[in-house]
């Protein structure tokens, strides 16, 4: 059996595991990763595949890395089906005085600015080289991970240090011979210090935000004021950890038929990273405020995917919060429902499917205990059914008029919900309206939900004809003890339209908060400002503000033992509600943040 001592987050993983390989196989493309609990039989499944290593996440969590060659085809079962890492994209497409920030940054008495607490942005990495992560004394970003640099771009920056200190052995504090990190790149603020000072920065730390996102998020949460832009973050002397998530691996997004230009982030990855800022704030002596600005809709949205029940377990630890998105689903079709009443014996969703659409995934979980019998229609009427009493086995549907291939996986009750789960794939799927019939066995009083990927994972041409808003926040901000953040537009007070809307199909309340999230002024890379909308905004500003309400909860020990459920009742507390609305509902949670809000109650 394994034990908790053979696999400590820092561990070399060659050193301990048998089978272990030479090249990185977190990185590599050669290998499957499934995650994995401890309580598992892992060294089982590792000597059922030759070379598979494993590496944990926290004491709890591991990651199982498999040679594909060995692995055979993906299936989806009971078993794998929580295994299999769920993939996450970016939730977003003059805010601070809107939510009471300017005023405690002022305030004669107060004067929160975060500092002594640490933000950790988990996204697309930073520009290091903005001003509005700079003061005097160099950078503000304490740790910069880089999981996207692989061994050769390592070794090249390691040259260049040699080359500019003289001599390899002589680095200052051995910052670029790095084990601090399962894979990738980490550099400390000494590293990006001496970038800064060079004439070719990313000789040294060859680190870039390509898509802008992570270095937005970074600015709103903790960018420095800039009086000039009429800008500043929420907390502006918080030190910030930054980790850069690397792309999904090759065969998990052929897995889930990825158009070549999608964006998408493994969900074991993002846990890792999650690790790495809890165990870097700790060395560093400060309250910890997570951002989470990616979001799924993979799963059963009921807080059980990997990453929900992570965000779950760690927002309980005292001076760690974590702030995550809504999601940007409210407006985008990918979601439908439908509700067994007495009588009613069947239930027709229909699906348009978008010209020259190469391929995707549809996830039907229905309520228990029913049982659900389903068919699927063709653009030319054609109906096939699918088999809900061959177990969890993959089944193919071939239509004779359109080259469609249909795989599907019945799963009649998900170990981890009790929902019956239908995972569907279609391969080439013919244009037009496709037709899901779905009728339950006994009609009982049950609620089922489809969900097509989130924006940006599947064309936007294809969606559902008579869609549901609501049910649509994404994971993690499923998790019970996230912050999970809604967006509004802060200069008219309406909800932002592409917001995703609660509650869960058990009823939990979620979105929690409302932030500004519509046309908020951020840092672009390579200096400038712009605008950008989407609920990842949200979740932001919302982990600034944490970080203030860590500052003086523990920083000034008004609150010791503050922990992310903490944070969020005080700001549930404090935000501010319409008369005329009851609260909390599915738009807007318990309300639009306010921190000031809250700090006059305290009083």
């Amino acid at each position: 059996m394994l034990r908790k001592e053979d696999f400590e987050p820092n561990m070399k993983t060659e050193d301990k595991i048998p089978g272990a390989q030479t090249e990185n196989p977190a990185q590599s493309q050669r290998f499957g990763d499934f995650i994995v609990k401890y309580m598992q039989n892992v060294q089982d499944t590792m000597e059922l595949f030759p070379g598979a290593s494993f590496r944990a996440i926290n004491e709890i969590f591991g990651v199982l890395y498999v040679p594909l060659e060995s692995m055979g085809e993906i299936e989806v079962t009971g078993t794998s089906y929580n295994s299999i890492p769920k993939c996450y994209t970016y939730m977003d497409m003059e805010a601070a005085g809107e939510s009471g920030i300017n005023r405690l940054h002022d305030h004669p008495y107060l004067k929160l600015r975060g500092k002594g607490t640490a933000v950790a942005v988990i996204d697309s990495g930073i520009d290091y080289q903005n001003e509005v992560f700079r003061n005097a004394g160099g950078s503000r970003i304490a740790y910069l991970w880089d999981q996207s640099i692989e061994e050769e771009e390592q070794n090249q920056s390691g040259r260049e240090l040699e080359a500019e200190n003289g001599d390899a052995d002589n680095l200052p504090g051995d910052d670029i011979a790095d084990t601090e990190v399962p894979y990738g790149k980490l550099f400390r603020k000494k590293d990006i210090d001496r970038a800064l000072a060079s004439e070719e920065p990313f000789a040294i730390v060859p680190s870039r935000d390509t898509n802008g996102h992570g270095t937005a998020l970074a600015g709103i949460a903790a960018g420095n004021m800039v009086p000039g832009e009429n800008f500043t973050g929420a907390a502006p002397e918080a030190t910030l950890i930054i980790i850069k998530v690397k792309p999904a691996k090759q065969y998990l997004r052929n897995f889930y038929l990825y158009p070549p230009e999608a964006e998408a982030f493994q969900e074991n990855d993002v846990m890792m990273a999650i690790a790495f800022a809890i165990s870097q704030a700790k060395k560093l002596k400060m309250p910890l405020s997570i951002c989470l600005g990616i979001g799924s809709s993979q799963g059963a949205h009921l807080g059980t995917n990997a990453l929900s029940q992570y965000v779950d377990y760690v927002a309980n630890f005292s001076q760690v919060s974590v702030s995550v998105a809504a999601g940007n689903e409210g407006n985008t079709r990918n979601h439908s429902t439908g509700i067994f009443s007495q009588g009613r014996e069947q239930i027709v969703t229909e699906l348009r499917v978008a010209e020259r659409e190469q391929g995707f995934t549809i996830e039907f979980w229905g309520e228990p205990p029913e049982i659900y019998e389903l068919s699927i229609q063709s653009p030319t009427g054609e109906i096939l059914e699918v088999s809900s009493s061959i177990g969890s086995r993959t089944q193919e549907l071939s239509f004779v008029f359109v080259e469609t291939k249909v795989y599907v996986n019945y799963i009649l009750i998900e170990r981890q919900t009790g929902y019956s789960l239908v995972y569907i794939r279609f391969f080439h799927p013919a244009s037009g309206i496709w037709k899901i019939f779905t009728q339950a066995r006994n009609q009982q009083n049950v609620q089922f939900h489809i969900w097509l990927p989130v924006e940006g994972l599947i064309s936007q041409d294809t969606y559902f004809l008579e869609p549901s808003p609501y049910t649509t926040v994404t994971a993690p901000g499923d998790a019970r003890n996230s912050i999970t953040a809604t967006a509004y537009q802060h200069r008219d007070g309406s909800i932002y339209i592409a917001a995703g809307r609660g509650y869960t199909p058990d009823g939990m309340i979620t979105p929690h908060l409302a932030a500004p999230g519509v046309n908020v002024k951020v840092p672009l890379v390579r200096g400038g400002f712009g605008t950008r909308s989407g609920t990842s905004i949200s979740a932001a500003q919302t982990a600034g503000i944490a970080a203030l309400l860590f500052e003086w909860a523990i920083i000034r020990d008004n609150q010791p033992f503050f922990t992310g459920s903490s944070v969020k009742y005080y700001l549930q507390r404090g935000a501010r509600r319409e008369e005329n609305m009851q609260y909390p509902n599915p738009e807007w949670g318990y309300g639009r943040v306010d921190l000031y809000h809250t700090f006059e109650l305290l009083t």
